[in-house]
């Protein structure tokens, strides 16, 4: 699997027609100069956090604040730029976002490109004021009226979801002797014997085997 993963990604990065493509980019040989453009794998399947899933909204619109602000800070040549939205406004109708939306991220990303010497003088000043951040869990809108208490305190709000995907990757500890629905194989006859019990199954599964003896 390596040995193809090896060649797969060596077959990515051969000069095909005069372009090539690296990490994310699609650089193109001319006669003067090179063109860039946006690269995504044909693997891409271009999912991103749903639209009306229960996430913050910081978190919701950060694949497409980096999509946007890549598309407008590469040196890509204009139809590449136009193409690359193109392609944002797919992503985002795909996974459930409004174009009007997306529009209203795009809008926010250039005026902080604008401002930006003015706001990299502001990060410097908040850094050296030493300022505290507390995480709280993310259950709906409401959650974020938590920040106007803190507005004037120096801390910061950081907000983390609730259901993620490592939460139901790692393995917990579940009940052991649950409840519910059970099945029961004869070793004599074959055949199924299908219950149910509100009890902890290994009680019901002793009835059975005092049944049996009885």
């Amino acid at each position: 699997m390596n040995d193809i993963n090896e060649q797969l990604e060596f077959k990515a990065t051969m000069e095909v027609n005069k372009s090539v493509n690296y990490l994310d980019l699609t650089i193109s040989r001319n006669i003067n100069n090179m063109e860039l453009s946006v690269f995504r794998k044909s693997t891409n399947a271009n999912i991103t956090i749903q639209y009306t899933s229960n996430h913050p909204w910081d978190h919701k619109r950060a694949a497409f604040t980096h999509y946007i602000n890549r598309a407008l800070t590469l040196r890509i040549t204009e139809q590449a730029r136009t193409q690359e939205w193109q392609n944002i406004c797919n992503i985002a109708q795909q996974n459930g976002f409004l174009k009007n939306v997306i529009q209203h991220i795009k809008e926010k990303e250039i005026a902080k490109l604008n401002e930006r010497p003015k706001k990299e003088n502001e990060e410097q000043r908040e850094h050296t004021s030493n300022k505290k951040w507390v995480t709280f869990t993310y259950h709906s809108p409401l959650i974020r009226k938590v920040t106007n208490l803190f507005k004037n305190t120096g801390i910061g709000i950081a907000f983390r979801a609730s259901n993620t995907v490592y939460q139901q990757l790692v393995q917990k500890i579940g009940n052991k002797n649950p409840s519910g629905i059970y099945e029961i194989k004869c070793n004599t006859c074959g055949m199924n014997y299908v219950g149910q019990s509100g009890r902890p199954i290994t009680t019901r599964h002793k009835e059975h085997k005092r049944y049996i003896k009885k």
